[in-house]
């Protein structure tokens, strides 16, 4: 029996896009100057259109991106509904034992009422929790396997796995889409996101910063959902 591994991270990696700025600056003169835009007009242009929320010249772009996170960031992923999304299926295959696990900087204590609460740290209840989900992911592993020895069917035996199993998923979205994924799902947004998916949230936002330059840093100046 394979032992179950812990990991601390999420993995994020674009698979493939595309356009440009230069598209979505294409999409939006359509009806006037069309290609022939200079770069420094271009950038005017792309900052106004987000500023003044003109939202479809961003819909120009795609991009997919493979995630390998929890089913409990997964399924926070899924609620993203102008998406298309495919993810691998317990039903169909075996599992891997790849579990999440906090780290020991994660804040674990939450302070506060629902809708209005802090995180503060607190090293020895840190330490406790992970040691008691490492305990829970070994248990509900071990149980899987059984079941699955014992000739009980892959999507019966799954029901015991804890919602930090790591699941893969593809995601395509159009880059307006992704902005507002960024705004709700990352640091440098204003969703106040679960420190997990905030790990996936910002990892997209540095591939969105690398490919489009000026359209990211007028979201970061202006945080609007275009």
């Amino acid at each position: 029996m394979t032992a179950p591994t812990f990991r601390t991270h999420m993995t994020t990696e674009l698979i493939n896009h595309m356009g440009t700025e230069q598209t979505i600056v294409q999409t939006a003169r359509v009806s006037t100057l069309g290609t022939n835009t200079r770069d420094a007009e271009a950038q005017g242009l792309i900052r106004f259109l987000m500023r003044e929320g003109h939202g479809t010249p961003f819909e120009s772009c795609t991009l997919t991106f493979r995630f390998e996170v929890p089913i409990f960031v997964s399924r926070q992923i899924v609620k993203h509904r102008i998406s298309s999304i495919n993810e691998e299926s317990g039903r169909y295959k075996e599992l891997e034992p790849i579990f999440y696990v906090p780290d020991i900087d994660r804040k674990v204590v939450q302070v506060g009422k629902t809708g209005d609460y802090k995180f503060t740290p607190n090293r020895f209840k840190n330490w406790a929790g992970r040691q008691v989900i490492k305990l829970a992911s070994r248990i509900g592993w071990m149980a899987y396997r059984v079941m699955l020895k014992i000739g009980i069917a892959k999507e019966v035996a799954r029901m015991v796995l804890p919602v930090n199993i790591y699941s893969t998923m593809y995601v395509t979205m159009n880059l307006r889409a992704w902005l507002n994924f960024v705004k709700l799902r990352s640091t440098i947004g204003e969703g106040h996101p679960q420190h997990e998916i905030a790990l996936v949230g910002d990892q997209v936002a540095d591939k969105l910063t690398e490919l489009y330059p000026v359209v990211m840093n007028q979201f970061k100046e202006s945080q609007a959902i275009v």
